[in-house]
């Protein structure tokens, strides 16, 4: 059986992903001392996260690209101009769904088609669970969403086999995936609405050839069921996997090909793959690593253990620091709520830096911004108790 260049990429990058999450697991837990990426570093909603705290949140510092930041750039940029090029090759849920679906189909399980209503499309669905999830987080509750994501889910099964409801919900696709065509890419992926969107009003379009006599066999394979209609474009829900235009067409024609602005562009996977791996690796590039902060010295303490509350993304953290000869000896964090996979790195990095420094605005970990700011206020309400005795 030839495998189709589309699966090999899909691995290639899931593999990548999983890789990153197990040396950061080795990472955290003090196996190794050093990391590829962290679970923020790989989180795609990082720039919406930054661009919302700078308008709605007066103490928010600018840090420079990190990471997190350049992954959503690369995302809107590639979906604006290309399309939903990660739904169709780099999203390792996306892959999941396919190869679940391959499995459902050697296993010889009957297919279910998505069902679709005269009033109601299903597919609607991801719009407005986008629109739900960008309203709470404008209202600051966006943790409540947090625990239900089945992309945290996937990555925390490689950081300690961390279950919670997102795993759950990460099974039921795998199993819904079985039987139905990429159940949570078509109706319930947030981040498929937003790059659909762009998709709509960006300059690349999937185009039917003139001569297409509608026998629409260049669709029987499409991931996503994508329809055959009389319209001269492909709708925006198609995740640009290349399936139609790389099928030779049984009668002999054309098909459907890409056209960027109009003109045919023939080397779509390339030019996509190269614009999207370039802005994600290269925009943290030219921000300085390094960031000065205002002095705020530890001094003239008295020794003793003394707790302190910081908010952080999950609500209030309480920790527990232990001073002696003027200086923090130990930190403990006692009670908190933040995602796992996000505070590990920050308990671990920051109070370190904090034990073995006299300054408190040390930096904060890239992509858990939330987290770290709670937990350093934390400690510093806990520094201010021991300066009151």
């Amino acid at each position: 059986m030839k495998i189709k260049r589309r699966a090999i990429i899909q691995t290639i990058f899931s593999l990548s992903v999983i890789a990153a999450c197990i040396i950061y697991y080795l990472y955290i837990n003090d196996f190794i001392d050093f990391r590829i990426l962290s679970v923020g570093d790989l989180n795609p909603y990082g720039g919406w996260s930054a661009l919302k705290s700078s308008l709605t949140d007066l103490s928010y510092r600018w840090r420079g690209i990190s990471k997190s930041i350049s992954l959503t750039i690369a995302i809107s940029v590639s979906a604006l101009l290309f399309g939903r090029f990660l739904c169709g090759y780099i999203c390792p849920i996306g892959s999941l769904q396919d190869f679940f679906k391959f499995i459902g189909k050697r296993m010889n399980i009957k297919e279910i088609k998505l069902s679709k209503a005269k009033y109601f499309n299903p597919e609607i669905l991801k719009y407005l669970i986008l629109i739900f999830t960008m309203v709470l987080s404008i209202l600051g509750i966006g943790k409540l969403i947090s625990p239900y994501s089945p992309w945290l889910a996937y990555m925390n099964i490689f950081i300690g086999f961390n279950i919670y409801i997102g795993t759950f919900i990460l099974f039921a696709i795998i199993i819904a995936s079985l039987f139905i065509k990429r159940i949570f890419c078509r109706c319930f992926c947030p981040l498929g609405a937003f790059q659909a969107l762009l998709y709509a009003v960006g300059p690349l379009k999937l185009y039917k050839s003139s001569n297409c006599d509608g026998c629409s066999a260049c669709l029987k394979n499409c991931p996503v069921d994508i329809p055959y209609t009389d319209e001269l474009t492909v709708s925006p829900e198609c995740i640009n996997c290349s399936e139609c235009t790389s099928r030779t067409c049984i009668n002999g024609r054309q098909g459907f090909s890409y056209r960027f602005a109009g003109k045919l562009i023939k080397r779509y996977l390339i030019i996509s793959l190269i614009a999207f791996m370039s802005i994600y690796t290269l925009l943290p590039l030219t921000s300085s690593s390094k960031h000065v902060f205002s002095s705020s010295r530890v001094s003239d303490l008295n020794d003793g253990v003394y707790t302190g509350r910081g908010m952080g993304f999950g609500g209030f953290m309480d920790v527990e620091i232990v001073i002696k000869d003027n200086g923090i000896t130990d930190i403990r964090t006692i009670n908190h709520r933040e995602t796992t996979g996000y505070y590990e790195e920050v308990f671990k990095e920051i109070s370190k830096e904090l034990k073995y420094s006299d300054n408190l605005n040390v930096e904060v970990i890239s992509g858990a911004t939330a987290t770290s700011r709670g937990y350093l206020n934390a400690v510093r309400d806990a520094v201010s108790k021991s300066l009151n005795y």
